[in-house]
């Protein structure tokens, strides 16, 4: 009997790690929520198994599918669609600063967070852009979502409302001075022209208006001619639309927004962009725009920078040496040797991340925005040291957030810089380092962006997507031990030089050589290290008493 026993025990263990769940438990499982059966599977490897299910998933779906079209076919994922449903959200953090409505969109509670209810037919959030009175996010199925009047506080009599802007779209482009007022929203549509019957697709660009939603102007292209990314950038009369290509290629058009509401039609000129001319091998993987600036992420991980003002390149730069006004779309490489996967640029400072989660800041540093510990400006991407894995960046005006995820799974947001008008939350007199705020971060947070009124955390998982950042190689200990040695016998020989040094001029400059060449610290340390060492003796006594 007990080896009988233990037969139908296994048989059963066996239906059981079918792709298909046992009907009563299927039946139990459908009726909870996404994030039970999510923790239902994380309990051993047999229940796993069945917590995979795709019947058990599609129930999932239909269940909180109120507005979604869900198409069955055989390759749809019903999990990653259930998951992207149930995980999608809008955050909002009321910032003290904020307008009178604008705060009841929070409690009296400044450092709390109201979430916008989710529109039914959208489904899985992946891109969030805010200006002063609109907030648009854009789902995975290419729907343009548009949020009314956010100085409007949500009532009973007046609900939060989501309005479609717009469907079947690849991207879309606002102003990128979020606090000045947009006029106008750019959506690159990807539709079939007016043509007969089965003929092929045509990517244009349609305008909308902010405060109404309605379309007033449409750019068509070449049916040859697909585009997957759109940013603008330049001023109202000379608006800049920046159109990148499925092959990597960045193509550039100007028009005067002043004359969209007129109905006539005309033809603007599509120009290649330098960056594609001058380096055809390296394609473009990415474009991010500012008011003055654009910077380019190539598929190889390599970043350009174009600077469009003199003001502009002295703050990004720290000199003006090497602008060319006759030339300001010459892109020109950020000197770092790691493949760059995500960027952010602001108006006077930038950030990058590399492929190891590491990152890097460049530019203006009056506030402490560059979160290096000092307020000294880099001209060149400066490492900022975080123990924390970063999701996502972004740079203000004069401050800088991070949205960062530990071990655990659990997000903050960290930032540095002007704290002025409750922009970092907790420290109302800024900070020179990257803090962590006091503000509640979702798990499915994904992405995160500021205004004058608030702090935006756009939510969403998307099991799909592969992982933005790769482990750093462990290192051999006979390697590192190696490299230990060496640096040793660097700094032993330059002390040796410092002993044989008579006067204290001289001892200082072979200091000030160690630090700057020849020591692994960070650049915060090592630049303190060296405007210190110029504190207790100039570098010019040092060429006199050389001498």
């Amino acid at each position: 009997m007990d080896t009988k026993r233990e037969a139908r025990n296994v048989s059963s263990t066996r239906r059981y790690d079918a792709a298909e769940a046992p009907p009563k438990l299927e039946e139990i499982l459908s009726r909870v929520s996404v994030h039970d059966v999510i923790a239902f599977g994380a309990t051993c490897s047999t229940f796993y198994q069945l917590s995979l299910s795709p019947s058990l998933w599609r129930r999932l779906c239909h269940r909180q599918a109120t507005g979604v079209q869900l198409s069955a076919t055989p390759s749809t994922d019903w999990r990653r669609t259930a998951i992207l449903k149930y995980s999608q959200g809008l955050q909002m953090h009321c910032l003290a600063g904020a307008g009178s409505r604008t705060r009841r969109w929070c409690s009296h509670n400044a450092l709390a967070a109201s979430l916008a209810r989710v529109p039914p037919s959208a489904l899985g959030y992946m891109r969030l852009a805010i200006t002063r009175d609109r907030v648009l996010v854009f789902d995975s199925q290419g729907t343009v979502f548009l949020l009314g009047d956010t100085a409007v506080a949500p009532s009973p009599r007046n609900p939060v409302i989501w309005s479609v802007l717009c469907r079947n779209a690849k991207d879309f482009a606002v102003d990128p001075r979020s606090n000045t007022f947009c006029q106008y929203i750019y959506v690159l549509v990807g539709r079939v022209a007016a043509r007969p019957p089965g003929g092929p697709l045509c990517d244009c660009v349609e305008v909308f208006q902010q405060d109404t939603g309605n379309r007033v102007f449409q750019m068509t292209f070449h049916p040859s001619m697909t585009f997957a990314q759109l940013r603008l950038t330049g001023s109202q009369v000379k608006r800049v639309l920046l159109l990148l290509t499925d092959t990597g290629k960045v193509y550039e058009l100007s028009l005067n927004e002043t004359q969209l509401n007129t109905s006539r039609s005309y033809t603007v000129l599509l120009a290649l962009k330098k960056i594609s001319t001058s380096s055809p091998h390296l394609p473009v993987a990415q474009i991010h725009a500012g008011s003055s600036s654009t910077l380019y992420l190539t598929g190889e991980g390599s970043a350009y920078l174009e600077a469009h003002s003199p003001g502009v390149y002295r703050q990004l730069f720290g000199t003006n040496l090497g602008y060319a006004p006759q030339d300001t779309h010459t892109p020109l490489p950020l000197l770092l040797p790691y493949k760059v996967v995500k960027c952010s640029l602001g108006l006077s400072h930038l950030c990058l991340l590399d492929d190891c989660g590491r990152i890097f800041l460049q530019g203006k540093n009056h506030y402490g925005q560059l979160g290096t510990g000092d307020k000294i400006d880099r001209g060149e991407p400066t490492q900022v040291v975080l123990n924390v894995l970063p999701v996502e960046v972004w740079c203000g005006l004069n401050h800088s957030l991070a949205l960062l995820q530990r071990e655990s799974g659990e997000k903050e947001v960290q930032g540095c810089g002007c704290g002025s008008g409750s922009r970092l939350p907790g420290y109302p007199k800024g900070s020179a380092v990257f803090v962590k705020l006091r503000i509640s971060v979702p798990r499915a947070a994904r992405s995160l962006c500021a205004s004058k009124d608030g702090i935006f955390l756009l939510c969403c998982h998307d099991i799909a997507e592969p992982p933005l950042f790769r482990c750093l190689p462990p290192v051999k200990e006979e390697e590192e031990s190696a490299v230990e040695s060496d640096e040793k016998k660097r700094l032993l020989w330059q002390l040796a030089q410092l002993k044989e040094c008579e006067s204290l001029g001289q001892k200082v400059g072979v200091l000030r050589q160690a630090v700057q060449k020849n020591m692994s610290i960070s650049p915060a340390h090592r630049e303190f290290l060296v405007q210190a060492l110029n504190a207790i003796h100039p570098a010019s006594d040092d060429l006199t008493n050389q001498s």
